[in-house]
């Protein structure tokens, strides 16, 4: 199977900050590891694209992580999270589970799919009774 590699053309804009904030901004970007302005530019924007593209369509394919701390006495609380993976399986593309210390237990799960399907697992994770932190992070993979 071969692959298409047409490079997009670049576009030059220029726009205006507050030196403060430039200087911030040049700061973080170089602690993150960028070596070129424009290319902390390009991810933000992107990020910025990527986060209304959720919000604005639950149709939206997106990849991510869903993050658990939960208190691994609660009752029945393993069993319920086995059972409501098999629910949202078709979103959960992997999971990782991590017994954080005597009392909690950490689980990662990957997800892939329709925003809609994955924040309907979200909501069905919350309700667990035990769960103490839930985070997630998802980025829309253009096609």
């Amino acid at each position: 199977m071969t692959r298409s590699t047409q490079r997009e053309t670049v576009s030059r804009i220029s726009f205006s900050l507050k030196p403060s904030l430039q200087k911030e901004f040049d700061r973080v970007s170089s602690l993150m590891g960028y070596n070129e302005r424009s290319k902390a530019i390009q991810i933000a924007i992107q990020n910025l694209i990527g986060d209304y593209a959720l919000k604005a369509d639950s149709e939206t394919t997106a990849t991510g992580t869903i993050l658990i701390l939960y208190a691994h006495h609660a009752r029945g609380v393993d069993s319920k999270l086995t059972d409501i993976g098999h629910t949202h399986r078709q979103v959960i593309a992997s999971s990782l589970h991590i017994h954080q210390d005597e009392e909690n237990c950490f689980d990662v799960i990957v997800v892939k799919g329709k925003v809609r399907d994955i924040v309907e697992l979200e909501k069905d994770l919350r309700k667990l009774e035990g769960v103490r932190q839930l985070k997630y992070s998802y980025l829309v993979v253009n096609k």
